[in-house]
């Protein structure tokens, strides 16, 4: 039993150690929430030819609430399929704040940004054309559809036979500025809070880092028991060693739970030595967040999420295997 309370004492004063730098990195990372995210909802590079570049770096900043607002974007088709994959391969969640604590994963952590950021431009891309092959007669039916659409509201404008209501709303549209366009409250992330233009949320930083302290904490203890109480450090070490093929894999079955916890659970393996650098970018790239969760939840056309999913799985795992025995 003392052994017991030797691993909780020990996880506990680790993560205590972590929280006052912990704190102030997602102090700074929701300071840059609230001033860009709605700059980059309404930007028109997510649109352009050069859409997977932007999503691709706009993913690598560390908030789980870009890929959920870089999802809804895409219902609403304000934003390109390939733009959508870069953002999710792209963002690492919760591992870039906790590699930050150890100065000696700092080279690490620059690298796995490196690969995912060249990764989903590269998968991006190749999203993009694939879409278009694949679902050709969708673009052409939504492209029929946009037209009639035009025509049948210009034929209604020349005839002018608005009703009151309708001509009360068109008016309103039209003295809608761009500053009351962005005053629309964002909401996103694992920790479902929201982001305006007009207030700070202090709170969340706080929050938010209690939050993945615990989920540290909590992980702390379990592998502190197991290398020190349950099985061993030398055993769990030649374990990890001889399943080293499968890692991989495993890595993206941990990434594709839709938690912040996943991201966290792999870091953790990864800075104790019990995952390889490509099994941390395979796992880190699958990895989405909420973002696949609101994208099955909002987009009705299950083609295109199978082929977003897939894409996903493919590309963590071929590119994961590559690094995995470099």
């Amino acid at each position: 039993m003392e052994e017991y309370w030797h691993a909780i004492l020990e996880a506990l004063i680790d993560t205590a150690r972590m929280l006052p730098i912990l704190f102030i990195v997602y102090y700074l990372i929701e300071l840059l929430e609230f001033k860009y995210a709605f700059k980059i909802q309404n930007s028109k590079w997510l649109k352009g030819k050069a859409s997977p570049v932007f999503g691709a770096v706009v993913g690598c900043i560390p908030q789980c609430g870009f890929s959920v607002i870089s999802t809804d974007l895409y219902t609403k088709r304000a934003i390109s399929v390939g733009a959508l994959i870069a953002v999710y391969i792209a963002t690492s969640d919760e591992a870039i704040p906790l590699m930050i604590l150890d100065y000696n994963y700092i080279p690490w952590m620059l690298a796995m940004i490196g690969v995912k950021i060249v990764m989903g431009i590269g998968v991006g891309y190749l999203a993009n054309w694939l879409y278009k092959i694949i679902f050709k007669k969708s673009i052409l039916t939504n492209a029929n559809e946009l037209t009639e659409s035009n025509i049948a509201v210009e034929n209604s404008e020349d005839e002018k036979e608005h009703s009151h209501e309708e001509s009360h709303a068109i008016e309103s549209k039209d003295e809608m500025t761009e500053e009351n366009k962005v005053e629309a409250t964002l909401h996103g992330g694992c920790c479902h809070h929201h982001v305006d233009t007009k207030s700070f949320d202090w709170l969340h930083p706080l929050l938010h880092c209690l939050k993945i302290s615990a989920f540290i904490l909590v992980i702390n203890i379990i592998f502190t028991l197991i290398t020190h109480v349950w099985i061993g450090e030398s055993a769990l070490t030649n374990f990890l060693s001889n399943s080293r093929i499968l890692q991989p894999l495993l890595a993206v079955l941990i990434g594709l739970i839709p938690n912040c916890a996943s991201s966290v659970v792999l870091t953790q393996l990864f800075m104790m030595g019990g995952l390889s650098f490509g099994a941390l970018i395979a796992g880190l790239s699958v990895n989405a967040g909420l973002g696949l969760v609101v994208l099955l939840k909002q987009n009705k056309n299950a083609k295109e999420n199978i082929f977003i999913i897939l894409t996903l799985l493919i590309s963590s795992l071929l590119v994961g295997y590559i690094f995995n025995f470099i």
